[in-house]
């Protein structure tokens, strides 16, 4: 990256935009390879029913080995605090500091 100049940078910006490489593409990658193994084990090992038909096994194609991670479905909107439930968060952790301290404090000497 230091190498690079920012002419050579925005051209490589421009030309993922334009083909991306990264996950989508591994994923294919992925998926035609699984494609292809599975489609040599369906040629050279019919089923028995195949067989016995004398059908040419279904072949598969890479997209029906690719992963759906689901990115485009929208993300739900957490839950926003109102004033009061952030008043009764800080009043219990207060109650919970003050018990704490109470157990720590060493006991008071008694006069004679």
């Amino acid at each position: 990256m230091e190498q690079l100049t920012s002419i050579q940078l925005s051209e490589w910006e421009a030309y993922d935009r334009l083909d991306p490489v990264g996950t989508w593409r591994d994923d294919f990658r992925i998926a035609t390879l699984s494609s292809l193994i599975v489609n040599i084990v369906r040629t050279l090992y019919p089923s028995e029913e195949d067989r016995k038909k004398g059908v040419e096994p279904t072949l598969s194609a890479p997209i029906d080995f690719m992963v759906d991670w689901g990115e485009e479905k929208e993300k739900p909107e957490p839950k926003k605090q109102t004033t009061e439930e952030m008043k009764q968060i800080f009043y219990g952790l207060q109650r919970v500091q003050k018990k704490s301290k109470e157990r720590t404090r060493p006991p008071k000497k008694r006069k004679k």
